[in-house]
């Protein structure tokens, strides 16, 4: 099996760490410090630990993967790897900026992936110095459970890259879409257009947030409600997302002012302890079936418009909204 390099240590470059550990790679964890790479190795092994407790990993998987991760002091200690995944913050010029130092180490056959939920793969190829073999890997929060992995093209990505990427992600047990660029990818653009539709319509009208939550799941495929998936999200996390893909596509992604003023108040949802529920407004009026079939419609809306671009084929926008978003069926199954 090869030997995979992961720049940062923080949620998501643990999770990617311990899925390539229990598919038996090697795994070299790097942060700013050799402190701090130990740190996430630790992290890593603690996610091995809980989910064997969970009956989801076998002991003997966990001890073998956990032997297989390791803590380098710097990003030289990568010059060796197959492949390396950036997972660090999403903030372009830092992303930039690790890409350039590892140019400077890292074998010319190497893969070199950046776990990205929006940012672009292009603006961030086109700082280094092999753009051809730079490709987008959205892993799905947490990727130790999460099946999809978004593979996005940017504008000099190669068409093995694309290839090798695939095939990554299938060696780590996970099921890829290819993904040709844009802002949101394919995932969170229908759902966050759907669900800012959704806010709006309640902005507008008397609504049970709780009660418009229960006629989204009960009309349609969706697990959870905008409301409650906001809050599960995180709050601020989503209208970072929200801002991005208004300024890229307009008002369809505007929200009728509803996450701001709670961001800076700090309700940030389920981490802060509250958020968009509970919350009702009048006590109801009947509009929650309105705010179910706006999510849906805007959610098909979005759908077709990625078929339409040429970002995904509409069989991959339908997989990537049941592996990704947890929909039974995809919104072009039946739209």
């Amino acid at each position: 099996m090869s030997a995979m390099g992961i720049i940062g240590v923080g949620t998501m470059g643990c999770e990617i760490a311990h899925v390539a550990a229990v598919a038996g790679m090697d795994v070299l964890m790097s942060d700013a410090d050799a402190e701090r790479a130990a740190m996430g190795r630790d992290r890593a092994l603690a996610l091995g630990a809980r989910l064997v407790e969970r009956g989801r990993l076998a002991e003997a998987d966990a001890r073998a993967a956990a032997g297989r991760i390791h803590p380098v002091a710097s990003l030289a200690d990568l010059s060796a790897v197959d492949v390396v995944i950036e997972a660090v913050p999403e903030d372009l010029a830092l992303k930039v900026a690790v890409h350039r130092q590892l140019d400077e180490v890292i074998r010319p056959d190497a893969l070199v992936a950046t776990n990205t939920s929006g940012l672009s793969v292009t603006a961030l190829a086109d700082a280094t110095r092999s753009p051809g073999r730079m490709l987008g890997l959205h892993f799905f929060n947490p990727a130790s459970v999460m099946p999809l992995v978004e593979v996005i093209a940017g504008a000099a990505t190669t068409e093995d890259t694309i290839a090798r990427g695939i095939a990554l992600a299938g060696e780590l047990g996970k099921t890829p879409v290819r993904v040709r660029e844009c802002p949101g990818f394919v995932v969170n653009r229908v759902l966050v257009r759907a669900m800012a539709e959704a806010y709006r319509a309640a902005a507008g009208a008397p609504v049970d947030r709780e009660g418009a939550d229960r006629a989204v799941v009960d009309g349609g495929p969706a697990p959870m409600g905008p409301f409650a998936l906001g809050d599960l999200v995180g709050l601020d996390v989503l209208e970072s997302i929200r801002g991005d893909l208004e300024a890229a596509y307009g008002d369809r992604f505007a929200d009728a002012g509803t996450l701001a003023p709670l961001v800076a108040a700090g309700h940030l949802g389920r981490k802060s302890g509250s958020g968009l529920l509970p919350g009702h407004a009048g006590g109801g009026a009947g509009a929650e079936p309105v705010v179910a079939a706006v999510y849906y419609a805007a959610a098909l809306d979005e759908a077709r418009r990625l078929a339409d671009e040429g970002v995904a084929g509409p069989d991959d926008i339908d997989l990537a909204m049941r592996l990704g978003a947890g929909w039974a069926e995809g919104p072009l199954a039946s739209g």
